[in-house]
């Protein structure tokens, strides 16, 4: 899920919760968004260079890997410790951030299955075909060709699938 859906949609989960959380709104609303600082973390050590313009290329390119150790703070081990440690010290500002990450790895967990549902339903209808160069290939990847609203984020009609070759000249474009 793009950065700007997330932050549309914890956005808008902020403000359903803002009645009732006051003035401590803003801490679940940045976990939420900061939780993804593990990619980049993990990027800069991996990578070795601390330019956050290389790190959005590297998680921009047409199928970027999707590595565990970049997504240590999205991590069910990780979530379960804040969990532990909020309780036992029954602190409300953990709490508030377990929420923030809770709700952006739900949001991550429902997208990975949307995309992988419209992957393996888009693959079939194109016989495993690339649209691209018409060869055929075992496994395809999934191109959004347009970038819709939320509400219509997941229609079949907004993606494509291509070859891994073809997915990654279209990301050049």
């Amino acid at each position: 899920m793009r950065t700007q859906e997330h932050l549309k949609l914890s956005s808008m989960a902020a403000l359903i919760a803002a009645p009732w959380l006051k003035t401590a709104v803003w801490i679940p609303l940045a976990a939420s968004i900061f939780i993804d600082v593990d990619h980049y973390l993990w990027h800069a050590l991996v990578h070795r260079t601390l330019s956050l313009k290389a790190a959005l290329r590297y998680f921009a390119q047409a199928d970027p890997p999707q590595l565990p150790e970049a997504r240590l703070l999205h991590h069910p081990l990780v979530l379960g410790l804040l969990l532990w440690l909020a309780v036992r010290t029954r602190s409300r500002l953990l709490g508030l951030i377990l929420a923030g990450f809770l709700f952006h790895v739900s949001l991550d967990v429902f997208h990975v299955k949307q995309m992988g549902h419209l992957k393996r339903t888009l693959s079939a209808q194109a016989k495993h075909i690339c649209l691209q160069c018409e060869q055929q290939f075992a496994a395809l990847q999934l191109h959004t060709v347009y970038y819709a609203p939320l509400l219509d984020r997941y229609n079949p009609q907004h993606f494509v699938v291509l070859c891994p070759t073809c997915h990654e000249r279209a990301h050049q474009i």
